[in-house]
């Protein structure tokens, strides 16, 4: 059936037990995945997570259902969580709604075409929740960015929610981003909620997203030793945790990306593929670190990079030797598998 995001909302609090398929679509693909985010947040830590390509399931019209109905090894709930689902996928998904209950699907798809058999399926059946997400404009910040703030303790002051949308370029999920990092360092928490105001913004230069962050993930995630070394010497004191959980997010990022690099597609393909989701700057450097972080290697680098941001937070250090060293060891993991090439 069709809902909209107030009722996605409610889903990622509690799924209900008579939901299969949590469909989130439509040309804001951002917001699509920003919700699916906190969807997939709101089943637990624990919740184990099976990841399909959405082109996968046109040449295995059963796989979904297998997914979903799968016993798991150690008794825990799982998540099936489907990336790029489109129109091939509809006898994949009516093989679903159609099969015996399971473990929830989660699935974002772009926008279908005007007629598609698969949304029309999706928006009439009760088992199915389908949000359709348009672009955002600045008119709706004030909304967009107090629905993320309130469940982390911030309270937005004039001016605020119009800034971060501005320089996040109207990406939700960079605004949650933001919205954590100032939560972060101003201590605020749903108990102990805090005022965030423009000052805030220009004190803690962050009122840029993520850009100054760029430069430092590139060259870990590339290999380029000599040009990590450089940045990470100069990191200035409270970056360690959002470079960290930036970095966190590069490898999750590139974790889904080479599900369909293992597929068979070229590096080149599967980052192209993504469109507009992928800034065109950043495309050159997704490229090659998927040629150079197999499934392996990035699980190993996304514990090392938790690990390290626990540390940082357990002992109160600020951007210590023990961070810079671990992302020095990454970036030389990078320089090893891009001379092997």
């Amino acid at each position: 059936m069709r809902v909209d995001s107030g009722r996605i909302a409610l889903i990622a609090r509690a799924w209900p037990a008579d939901l299969r398929l949590v469909l989130l679509h439509g040309p804001d693909e951002s917001a699509s995945r920003d919700m699916a985010g906190q969807v997939a947040a709101g089943l637990g830590a624990g919740v184990t997570v099976t990841e399909l390509a959405g082109a996968a399931l046109k040449a295995d019209s059963q796989a979904l259902l297998a997914a979903a109905t799968s016993l798991s090894m150690f008794g825990d709930r799982e998540l099936v969580r489907v990336d790029g689902l489109d129109e091939d996928g509809l006898a994949a998904v009516q093989a679903l709604l159609d099969g015996p209950p399971g473990h929830p699907v989660l699935a974002t798809a772009g926008s279908f075409k005007k007629g598609s058999k698969l949304l029309a399926l999706a928006e009439k059946h009760a088992a199915v929740a389908a949000c359709i997400n348009y672009e955002a404009s600045l008119r709706d910040a004030g909304r967009l960015a107090a629905d993320m703030a309130a469940p982390l303790g911030l309270r937005l002051e004039r001016g605020v929610p119009e800034a971060l949308f501005e320089s996040s370029g109207g990406d939700r999920m960079i605004m949650r981003r933001e919205l954590e990092k100032f939560a972060l360092y101003k201590d605020a928490s749903p108990e102990s909620p805090q005022r965030l105001a423009l000052e805030d913004m220009a004190a803690l230069g962050i009122e840029s997203g993520e850009a100054e962050l760029f430069a430092p993930i590139a060259a870990i995630t590339t290999g380029d030793v000599a040009e990590a070394t450089d940045l990470i010497g100069r990191l200035a004191d409270g970056t360690a945790i959002p470079l960290l959980r930036a970095l966190e997010r590069r490898l999750a990022q590139l974790t889904l990306l080479r599900v369909e690099v293992d597929q068979g597609q070229s590096p080149a393909a599967v980052v192209e593929g993504q469109g507009k989701a992928i800034f065109w700057k950043e495309k050159p450097i997704m490229i090659k670190a998927l040629s150079l972080w197999p499934q392996p290697a990035l699980a190993s680098a996304m514990g090392d990079v938790l690990a390290a941001e626990r540390a940082v937070k357990s002992s109160g250090g600020i951007a210590d030797l023990g961070v810079q060293q671990m992302l020095l060891d990454l970036t030389r993991r990078a320089s090893v598998a891009a001379r092997r090439r």
